[in-house]
């Protein structure tokens, strides 16, 4: 049985706009505030993409062509 041949995947780089086809991810996932409490973890609740969270839950995705693009420009906090 032959594999089937996908097209490689291509994220702009976040510093220097170049298209990279094996980026450098990184994510910034804001904390809990003190006192709040941690959501209890169960196996067969539905998952949600973290992609897809809103307000002061939601996670910034960066792409970077390796971690020297990084360093020139690093992620903006909020």
């Amino acid at each position: 049985m032959k594999k089937k041949v996908t097209k490689p995947i291509k994220r702009k780089c976040y510093s220097c706009g170049k298209m990279a086809t094996n980026p450098y991810v990184y994510h910034v996932v804001p904390a809990l505030s003190y006192g709040e409490e941690i959501p209890v973890y169960s196996k067969s609740a539905p998952k949600t993409d973290r992609i897809t969270l809103r307000g002061n839950k939601k996670v910034d995705v960066y792409n970077y062509c390796n971690n020297q693009c990084k360093s020139d420009r690093p992620p903006t906090c909020r």
